[in-house]
């Protein structure tokens, strides 16, 4: 019987790239719907995934009008279990049995702001984006192209925030209040490869005995 068989694999990407790649996917697709409602020409983004204020406080002047997406909490899903710590896959001789790390499951808060310099203007765009999540509150790599394919899901939800949670928010970023909306990102699940050598199965090991 051959001993383990370890199998490359790729480099795992590490949980703060999927998380940068799973926002911007949401604002690729809400710069697309934009475009479309709003019958848009001149190819500039009019969502972005960005901050609107600078660590100064400063106004970031890319940041204006423009509909501005920014993670302003991550937390850990706790109501559901990570998953099986091991992965079968299709080897040459049978079923392979590799060690995988559990999933993370995060909840996002995502802040759309719509940092415009025409009160009306910014309102009309917030509205639009609403909108679109609650259209497209669903996102996986079957409907959304630019989604990692090691993103299972991403659940959009809007959330209920008080005045005072308000208040709290916009002290935590420095910044002043503008027309927004908060949002749970939820169920993003990032999966890192195996992180030891890849077993074969019974079968495998039959075949290699014979």
């Amino acid at each position: 019987m051959r001993g383990p068989q370890a199998r490359s694999q790729g480099a795992p990407h590490p949980p703060s790239l999927m998380i940068q790649q799973a926002l911007q996917a949401l604002t690729d697709e809400l710069n697309a719907y934009l475009k479309q409602v709003f019958d848009l020409t001149d190819n500039q983004a009019r969502a972005l995934l960005t901050p609107y204020t600078g660590p100064d406080g400063n106004p970031l002047p890319d940041a204006l009008n423009r509909l501005c997406l920014t993670l302003v909490n991550l937390e850990q899903e706790t109501t559901l279990r990570n998953g099986a710590a091991n992965r079968t896959t299709a080897g040459t001789n049978g079923p392979e049995y590799a060690r995988a790390n559990p999933a993370i499951r995060l909840n996002l808060r995502v802040l759309l702001a719509a940092n415009f310099s025409d009160y009306a203007e910014a309102l009309k765009f917030l509205g639009a984006g609403i909108t679109f999540f609650q259209r497209k509150n669903v996102l996986t790599p079957q409907n959304t192209p630019t989604l990692d394919r090691r993103l299972e899901k991403v659940l959009v939800e809007l959330e209920t925030v008080t005045t005072h949670e308000w208040s709290q928010l916009w002290g935590m970023l420095g910044s002043k209040y503008l027309p927004g909306v908060l949002y749970k990102v939820r169920m993003l699940t990032l999966q890192e490869g195996p992180d030891g050598p890849t077993l074969p199965g019974i079968g495998s090991i039959d075949q290699h005995a014979g």
